[in-house]
């Protein structure tokens, strides 16, 4: 092993090695060492500079042998609002493991930025946020609806004969779960463009939790409408012309026969002032919008009680296996290491980033 081993931030002259280094450590995530992909991720998020790149590099000499990669956010924590980042990706090339360097890379990045959050992570790196005094705050409480369980189980989706019967043997149940949500077609619109209505329904939104990513329109068009190969369905919630709500919709590409396996809720959000509607509007919306489109079965991560209680009551159960949640703050760390201050969807974990394109 060479003794020029440096940990530093990432520069843009370093693309080719890291994408190589990607390359080579996930051979069955293409995306991720995907040049256009990279670009759109990591240089033209709304909260990053090209000449500010929140990615830190394990390098022997050369050649880029472990990444620290990072989503900047604008945090609200109590009345405030700060610069934290999401740890996406973070791995060591596997000879140098076991040396400190893991530990090393994260520290570099503390020094960027000493509010850090990381959703999903593996067992090797949570035992690394451990060793450096990170705290656990639970998981991201996963929910599920089986609507065709033909379309939804891989094994039985690829023989048409046994997908028609699964299907029909659920047909009973699909029409009891479309009665039991009717969709307020008056309220419900689709939301074509992410514009100022969603700045001021996030004003209006945040009053009611202590710590929660901001929903800006800008970081959401950048999220929702600029994502290389991915397209988005985003239903609003209205009343006359006033944004009370929104749903994110995202279709997984259709596989066998051309049946859709799997829809999830990717973001959620709605105002505090008549939440329990909003929200029971915007699920009946997603859920009918999934029947229309014979989706195997439709998926949410979610950590907000009321949205959690309503999904309970509407018949959505709750999977054992969630990702978990953790977080390093100096500050307000009162507020932030309390998860019941938290709210938090599948749009703020790396899961809905590296799901598989659907264009």
């Amino acid at each position: 092993m060479s003794d020029d081993i440096q940990i530093k931030q990432f520069e843009l002259s370093e693309q080719d090695a890291l994408l190589s280094f990607l390359r080579k450590s996930y051979p069955d995530e293409p995306r991720k060492s995907d040049p256009g992909y990279w670009k759109w991720h990591y240089l033209e998020n709304p909260n990053t500079s090209p000449e500010d790149v929140p990615l830190w590099v394990l390098k022997n000499g050369r050649e880029v042998v472990g990444q620290l990669a990072t989503l900047p956010v604008q945090l609200k924590v109590g009345h405030q609002t700060t610069r934290a980042i999401w740890i996406l990706d973070f791995i060591v090339g596997e000879n140098y493991r076991g040396q400190g360097f893991g530990k090393r890379l994260v520290l570099a990045a503390r020094e960027w930025c000493s509010t850090m959050i990381t959703l999903g992570i593996n067992e090797q790196s949570t035992a690394v946020f451990r060793s450096l005094k990170w705290v656990f705050l639970g998981g991201l409480n996963r929910y599920h609806k089986l609507l065709f369980p033909g379309h939804a189980v891989g094994d039985i989706a690829r023989v048409g004969p046994a997908r028609a019967l699964a299907n029909f043997s659920y047909s009973l149940s699909r029409r009891r779960l479309a009665r039991g949500f009717p969709v307020n077609d008056e309220a419900i619109r689709p939301l074509e463009t992410l514009d100022g209505s969603i700045d001021d329904l996030w004003r209006r939104a945040s009053t009611q939790w202590p710590c929660a990513v901001a929903r800006e329109s800008r970081f959401l068009d950048w999220q929702f409408r600029r994502q290389p190969g991915k397209q988005f369905e985003v239903l609003g919630y209205y009343r006359g012309d006033l944004l009370l709500g929104y749903a994110v919709l995202f279709f997984r590409k259709p596989e066998f026969g051309g049946v859709y396996p799997k829809a999830a809720i990717t973001d959620l959000c709605f105002q505090a002032e008549d939440a329990d509607e909003v929200i029971e509007g915007l699920v009946a919306a997603a859920v009918t919008r999934a029947l229309h489109l014979r989706v195997g079965s439709l998926v949410i991560d979610v950590l907000e009680p009321r949205v959690e209680a309503r999904l309970k009551h509407l018949g959505f159960w709750r999977i054992k296996n969630s990702p978990r949640f953790m977080a390093s703050v100096n500050e307000r760390q009162e507020i932030v290491y309390n998860p019941d201050n938290w709210f938090l969807t599948r749009a703020d974990s790396d899961v809905s980033i590296f799901e598989q394109a659907n264009v």
